[in-house]
């Protein structure tokens, strides 16, 4: 999804191309990239939006290293409710798939410190909220709370069919006025779409651009 490591810019391009269009629409004036992994959709971001003020929040240390080593500004830490302290957790060989835990007794993984969505430092009245935390989007949303008056759009990585994640996030999103607006890099298994980053746009903004 958002996070996954792709080498091919050109391929990066191709993929979020209906991305790309989107914020160059919406002319964000700055961006929370939540689980920036190693900047791919933080590149674009940089590239459309230049001027935007583009945070990247990345807890897995080598990525967070790489961000900084490209020039972006980086928040270590993991995306949550509240200040605690959870475990991270490296389930395969892929720097993509990390998540974190609660506080368990675990064999493999580190401490990270958490941080909410409206405590990341960031300037701007049209944010762009984008969330790509490996199950984790519906915790961190409860920690909009002051956040919410600036954001006009989230770009929130979903899962589908029993227990998952975009019956939640939706209704969440409808009950603040935001309008499904476009559907993004489809995970099919088995014919049936599994994943699927999706781009809530605010009511009152897509009205105006109708106008």
């Amino acid at each position: 999804m958002l996070g996954r490591i792709l080498t091919d810019s050109s391929s990066i391009v191709h993929r979020y191309s209906a991305v790309l269009q989107h914020l160059q629409a919406l002319h964000f004036d700055a961006v929370e990239d939540g689980g920036a992994n190693i900047g791919e959709f933080a590149s674009l971001v940089r590239t459309s939006l230049p001027r935007a003020d583009l945070v990247c929040v990345e807890p897995q240390p080598q990525c967070a290293d790489i961000l900084q080593a490209r020039g972006f500004r980086v928040v270590r830490s993991a995306l949550w409710d509240s200040k605690t302290t959870l475990t991270l957790c490296q389930t395969g060989p892929s720097l993509t798939s990390c998540s974190v835990m609660a506080p368990i007794a675990i064999d493999q993984g580190w401490k990270v410190s958490t941080i909410r969505l409206d405590e990341i430092p960031v300037t701007g009245t049209n944010i762009l909220v984008k969330l790509d935390l490996q199950g984790a989007e519906m915790t961190a949303l409860q920690g909009m709370d002051g956040l919410w008056p600036r954001c006009t759009a989230l770009l929130v990585e979903v899962s589908f069919g029993r227990g998952a994640s975009y019956e939640k996030i939706s209704r969440l999103l409808l009950e603040r006025r935001y309008c499904e607006y476009s559907t993004v890099n489809e995970f099919f298994e088995n014919g049936t779409v599994r994943e699927a980053d999706k781009l809530w746009v605010k009511s009152e903004i897509l009205e105006a651009l109708r106008s």
